[in-house]
């Protein structure tokens, strides 16, 4: 076209016609247009200056008295709505009617109001969908008049009841600050609040490394053992027999019938003998249905039991009998502990061990067999609470042994003490040479002030020959910690005058405790020349071979030279051979050395059960055995707890009760259930 009107012009002058046709049509399509009716065309001032308190007719911006000019933004939305919708911007009665619209949907989208479903504030969606409506009201002209009165009540309606609860709540707390502001200031104090106790508990236990460690394992929400159930120890509840008689006949009538059934079948030899004839030749012929207890008495039960007698064609026949069953060996029961021990002895002649833990549990008699709730024995270090309970169980079981001259003449005064919980354990890297020298140091006091006997506690010194000299890890520089341990034993303390050797200070050489010649507790090494005919009692402490060297010699050396007179405790021996190089340990004179391992007398076992074989976690069980208590091995099964508070638990129920240690495979298929 523009060629055709221009041909006489070179096609430069065309070229730049045709650019700014171009350029007037863009600008024509892209400028804003200002439609409506003439009132909106002419809010679109400029912005112009304001006096001070004067009010501007084109967007109601009234100037502050702070400054003596204002200057107006020129177009305002809501004058520009109303332009839009066909009302003058500049009436009285259409700006009322819009500031009041206006108003009630800004109170209804700054109310804050819970989600009826998650109840969580949802401030910010309310405020979008006010938003949304406004927008809808004000733009879209074609919403019907009776839908629009309809919307514009329900948001009033919903305001006011916002408003309502709002200021019922605020008076109800006495607080007639905004609710906006009163839930920011709340929020900002309850956050200082946890930030202080946070620091102030970061700044407790910065210094202390155990509460750190503690709180990193969440020890916290672990339930703690009761002080009252560590204290049930030993025998203390000697119940006469006529007492509890009746209680334990109707337990044993009420969960145990066919237990005592098998009593009688095995133990009363007219029922046993009968019994053998008449299923010898079919059967089942001859059986004890069930059994009730009719009496106890100090030498014998008396049991009424239920004998079925079926003959060739199947046809059984019931009729009661009474039956009289002695106790095994002939032996005795005057209390409850010792009634328990005669049935349970029953019982485990007739293979029944699991019905040995409920007659351990009957509510009579004392509760030393037990082990209590929550120890948590794999906290390394333990509560202090939980190690003085077994110094008090080994030391029970300890005087119980000493005081006992028929036991120790049947084992020629060697006794033994296997406590291995992590802490005691020398196996595991968890061995604190701390817990096991207070043990020792409870042990010798016991022995020495309590019974008045003179003790030496002994540790191993080096062992091999030249170069090859050594001693055990476990046991290197334990009799220096045990000389500096406080032994109460300095002028005016409670134990004055306990200890017979100097206690020397290793750094300046001189005496920190002058000795005792007439003292209870003298320290010394294993071997033949540390027996002196003043001791009494030797108390050695983890004894054990290592590679290159035997422990056998000299140890047995000892307890050859202290006779059967004297009384040799170990403390967790590991005389088991460490065959090496050099025919050290090797086939040559095993058998004596098995021999005198197994000389010595178990007084106390308590041993935690692991499905592997020395790791800490998780525990399973847990098998003990104290003389103070009962001769009997108990296993028990560890189970575990949650409170409703998410606090974990732990409880060791007894589940079997042997007359001797146990085997692997026994253990092993009571804990399975089978």
């Amino acid at each position: 076209l523009v060629k055709t009107e221009l041909r006489a012009s070179s096609a430069m002058i065309s070229r730049g016609v045709l650019c700014l046709v171009c350029l007037s049509m863009s600008a024509h399509a892209f400028a804003p247009s200002i439609g409506g009716s003439p009132a909106a065309r002419q809010l679109h001032c400029p912005p112009h200056a304001l006096g001070v308190g004067q009010v501007c007719r084109h967007c109601w911006y009234r100037a502050g008295s702070d400054a003596a000019v204002k200057v107006c933004a020129g177009k305002r939305g809501s004058a520009c709505l109303l332009a839009k919708k066909g009302l003058d911007p500049f009436e009285d009665k259409a700006r009322a009617g819009w500031k009041e619209t206006g108003e009630s949907l800004s109170k209804a989208a700054s109310s804050r109001v819970p989600d009826a479903i998650t109840q969580t504030e949802n401030t910010a969606k309310r405020q979008q969908n006010a938003a949304m409506r406004s927008r809808q009201a004000a733009f879209d002209m074609d919403e019907p008049e009776a839908l629009r009165r309809m919307r514009e009540e329900r948001e009033r309606q919903e305001a006011e009841e916002v408003a309502m609860k709002d200021a019922a709540r605020r008076a109800e707390e006495k607080n007639f600050v905004a609710g906006q502001d009163l839930r920011e200031s709340r929020l900002i104090d309850e956050y200082e609040r946890q930030k202080k106790e946070k620091e102030g508990a970061e700044e407790a236990s910065k210094g202390d490394i155990r509460a750190r460690v503690k709180s990193m394992q969440g020890l916290e929400k672990r339930l703690r053992v009761d002080s009252e159930a560590l204290l049930h120890q030993s025998m203390l509840n000697m119940q006469p027999l006529e007492e509890i008689k009746e209680e334990v006949m109707s337990f044993m009538n009420d969960r145990h019938q066919k237990e005592l059934a098998e009593i009688v079948m095995r133990h009363h030899e007219a029922t046993r003998q009968t019994a053998e004839k008449a299923n010898a030749w079919m059967n089942g012929s001859f059986r004890i249905k069930s059994g009730r207890l009719l009496d106890i008495t100090n030498s014998h039960m008396r049991i009424r039991s239920v004998v079925v007698r079926t003959n060739f064609f199947g046809k059984e026949a019931e009729e009661e009998q009474e039956m009289q069953v002695d106790y095994l060996d002939g032996k005795t029961c005057d209390d409850a502990d010792s009634l328990k021990m005669r049935i349970i002895e029953l019982l485990q002649s007739c293979d029944l061990f699991r019905s040995t833990a409920s007659i351990l549990s009957m509510p009579v008699g004392s509760r030393g067999w037990s082990v209590p709730d929550h120890l948590f024995l794999n906290e390394i270090p333990c509560n202090t609470e939980i190690r003085e309970w077994f110094y008090r169980d080994v030391c029970d079981a300890v005087q119980v042994a000493l005081q006992d001259s028929r036991f120790l003449e049947s084992c020629a005064g060697r006794l033994k003490i296997e406590c291995v919980p992590p802490e005691l354990n020398p196996e595991m890297d968890s061995f604190r040479v701390g817990t096991m020298l207070e043990m020792v140091r409870e042990i010798a006091i016991r022995v020495g002030v309590v019974m008045g006997r003179r003790v030496k506690v002994c540790i191993q010194g080096s062992l091999g020959e030249g170069i090859f000299t050594g001693m055990p890890l476990m046991l290197n520089g334990m009799r220096r910690v045990m000389e500096s341990m406080d032994w109460q034993a300095r002028p005016g303390e409670m134990y004055e005058g306990l200890l017979i050797n100097d206690i020397i200070n290793r750094r300046t050489g001189e005496i920190a405790i002058a000795g005792n010649k007439e003292g209870r507790v003298a320290f010394g090494e294993v071997g033949r020349e540390q027996v002196e005919e003043e001791d009494d009692v030797f108390i050695i402490i983890a004894p054990q071979s290592m590679v290159g060297a035997s422990v056998y010699e000299p140890l047995s050396q000892m307890v050859e030279a202290a006779g059967p007179k004297r009384t040799v405790i170990l403390i967790n021996p590991r005389l088991k051979d460490r065959p090496s190089s050099g025919n050290v340990m090797s086939v040559q004179g095993r058998s004596q050395r098995i021999a005198f391992a197994a000389s010595f007398r178990e007084i106390f076992h308590f041993r935690l059960l692991y499905t592997g074989t020395t790791f800490m976690f998780p525990i399973q069980g847990a098998l003990r055995m104290n003389m103070a208590n009962s001769p009997f091995w108990t296993l028990f099964k560890r189970e575990t707890t949650t409170t409703p508070d998410e606090r974990t638990g732990e409880s060791y129920q007894p589940i079997a009760v042997f007359a001797e240690e146990p085997k692997t495979e026994a253990i092993t298929n009571m804990m399975n259930g089978d």
